[in-house]
């Protein structure tokens, strides 16, 4: 080739060259369906958050033993900040190091709502109605020293002090003396901070969705048997519509010495546990948290990572669509705007509340029906109401707010207050009769 040819080809690849540099944002940013390891992760999260930073917000929650971020990218129409009335969800992968098929699921999940918002109905009105947190790796000391092929060990399951944190979180059952890791920290510290009313943790080793309880009042060595939470109607309702969007998990009997009824189970049925985080997230967190076990090898080839893409994307999404069915709304002071915070909100005669935020706001995922919605806090007069949930919910659930009235003799905020004009006539007419 002459150099005048040399010349007019570089050129004509040069238009292609400042084109490619568009790629992400005209077909969204693709994920290799490859194992990221720690600084391939933070690399491509710092991406995403370059090339979308109108819809992404990358921040850590601490770190790691060994000094590690734990990153969490929310994906949102104003992913920096908590919008009244918006839920809040977030889905957390890598918590056992070796089991890694979530944390690659959780970039590709990553993928395809920041490539879809603004191309696809579905996923724009997701991201414009919820902010979705996604924490890819819980553990990434334990990441660190697992290795592909490894289908069964618990080698780099535990922290770089190797510990399960799985096993770490103070238990409703029993005391769990082993001390809290700073990754057990963060997710405490994480969930109890932002208003999250659906949660997930990915997992492997299995194909099933457990929801709680994971541990009886027999603890943890005791036998296997069904331990029903006062949600487990919902808690049903979030694993099956999981296990039913999964190509293969519905079926049940996937993974070779295992069954599971159309691919669900309460978790301590399949066998109790001491410390997990799923029930601590739903007692102190508030928040509707289920497990994903979504492979039958912990750590399987990479060339396999496409097909367990393909099986998850829909449950998924499907998952993240539930925290728009139920009810939702605020709680006032009567003839004010003025929110009351930590209000108890009960649910018909289930035998747990949750409390409302500083904005005074709720939420809770529930199934299609009747339900009566009990509102009260010291101070004030609780209020009953009764509350249809129809089944066509699209991007919102049912809004319902509550007014509640200060009790006279209480010293609730903003209760009434004598004005000063009062106080000084009856002071006058105190002294005239004296």
């Amino acid at each position: 080739m002459t150099s005048k040819s040399t010349a007019n080809a570089r050129l004509l690849l040069l238009p292609m060259v400042l084109w490619l540099a568009w790629l992400p944002d005209i077909l969204g940013q693709n994920v290799q369906f490859e194992y990221h390891n720690y600084n391939q992760l933070t690399e491509l999260l710092q991406e995403f958050h370059q090339n979308y930073s109108d819809i992404t917000y990358l921040y850590s929650i601490g770190q790691s033993v060994e000094g590690r971020e734990l990153w969490v990218i929310a994906i949102s129409d104003n992913p920096t900040v908590h919008e009244k009335g918006e839920p809040e969800v977030n889905l957390v992968g890598n918590i056992h190091g070796n089991e890694v098929v979530g944390k690659e699921l959780l970039l590709h999940l990553l993928s395809h709502l920041t490539g879809g918002y603004g191309q696809n109905g579905t996923i724009s009105s997701l991201v414009n109605s919820t902010r979705v947190h996604l924490l890819p790796s819980m553990n990434p000391d334990g990441f660190n020293n697992s290795w592909v092929g490894d289908c069964h060990s618990v080698w780099g399951r535990g922290n770089a002090r190797d510990y399960d944190l799985n096993r770490n979180f103070p238990d409703k059952f029993e005391e769990n003396t082993a001390p809290l890791q700073p990754e057990t920290r963060a997710i405490m510290n994480w969930t109890t901070h932002i208003p999250f009313s659906l949660s997930a943790i990915l997992h492997g080793g299995a194909l099933v969705a457990t929801y709680p309880w994971d541990n009886t009042p027999l603890g943890e060595y005791g036998r296997s048997e069904y331990s029903r939470c006062p949600d487990d109607d919902i808690y049903r309702h979030l694993a099956l519509t999981y296990s039913e969007n999964h190509d293969n998990m519905h079926q049940g009997d996937v993974c070779s010495g295992d069954y599971f009824v159309n691919g669900v189970s309460n978790g301590a049925q399949w066998y109790p546990i001491k410390g997990g985080m799923q029930d601590w997230v739903y007692i102190h967190g508030e928040c509707l948290t289920i497990t994903l076990e979504l492979s039958c090898c912990k750590y399987p080839p990479a060339d396999e990572l496409s097909d367990f893409w393909d099986d998850n994307k829909n449950s998924l999404m499907e998952l993240l669509l539930q925290t728009h069915q139920g009810i939702k709304g605020q709680v006032f002071i009567n003839g004010t705007e003025t929110p009351v915070a930590g209000a108890a909100v009960a649910i018909g005669d289930r035998d747990n509340s949750f409390h409302t935020t500083a904005d005074g706001e709720y939420w809770r995922i529930l199934l299609p029906g009747l339900y009566d919605v009990t509102v009260s806090k010291d101070g004030y007069t609780s209020e009953t109401r009764t509350v249809t949930v129809p089944d066509n919910l699209t991007f919102s659930a049912v809004v319902e707010d509550f007014y509640l009235v200060g009790n006279s003799n209480s010293s609730a905020p903003n209760a009434s207050v004598p004005s000063l004009t009062f106080i000084i006539a009856l002071t006058l007419l105190c002294l005239r009769i004296m």
